[in-house]
């Protein structure tokens, strides 16, 4: 079952509104801090606020990846930042309507394919549009049936610091924020959220 099913399921009798959205990058605290989510999954550690209380979710490797027909996978490692630079590379937009919206990755002067989501991202690089690093667990299914190539850089291998982070208004928190704050207290749901794209097969 779903994320978004075992919530409507667990939730739907107890609390009218409970929802669950997608935003990427610094749009994910902008929903957080201007009230339109209670809880964000995701969250960079350097962001902070009143009233935000933020913890770690854990470590996420990015893996460099494109398809087997893309020019790049039949190079030698590492491929170098100049070559790295002179192919289109698949970024995810920020969602970020008031906050200055990220970007990460990018080279100078490179060749951009923007994508509304990862889902999308990862479509556009099995397709051979461009090349990008993804989740290692996203592409760790596609990369053992062939699908994808990784390839290692000359760039620091990039390891992102996850976290979560929540309204703190002083009250009761919901039920449903009651809930998602006790099972991320639990090691076991941490790693299930970093590893939830295992298995995603387009």
């Amino acid at each position: 079952m779903s994320l978004t099913a075992t919530l409507d399921r667990r939730f739907a009798l107890s609390e009218r509104g409970t929802s669950i959205r997608t935003e990427v990058l610094a749009g994910t605290w902008e929903a957080l801090v201007s009230g339109q989510a209670d809880l964000a999954l995701g969250v960079p550690l350097e962001m902070s606020a009143p009233g935000i209380e933020v913890k770690p979710l854990g470590d996420m490797d990015f893996v460099f990846a494109m398809a087997p027909h893309h020019p790049l996978a039949a190079l030698p490692d590492p491929i170098s930042t100049a070559t790295l630079a002179t192919h289109r590379i698949v970024t995810v937009a920020d969602t970020a309507r008031d906050l200055q919206p990220v970007t990460v990755g990018v080279l100078p002067g490179q060749d951009v394919l923007t994508m509304p989501s990862l889902a999308a991202k990862l479509e556009a690089q099995l397709r051979g549009l461009g090349c990008g690093f993804l989740p290692e667990p996203l592409v760790r299914r596609h990369v053992e049936a062939g699908r994808l190539v990784r390839k290692n850089t000359d760039q620091p291998r990039r390891v992102a610091p996850i976290h979560y982070a929540w309204r703190q208004t002083g009250a009761q928190p919901g039920r449903a924020l009651g809930w998602w704050l006790q099972q991320l207290e639990s090691p076991a749901t941490r790693q299930a959220l970093l590893q939830q794209h295992e298995g995603l097969i387009l």
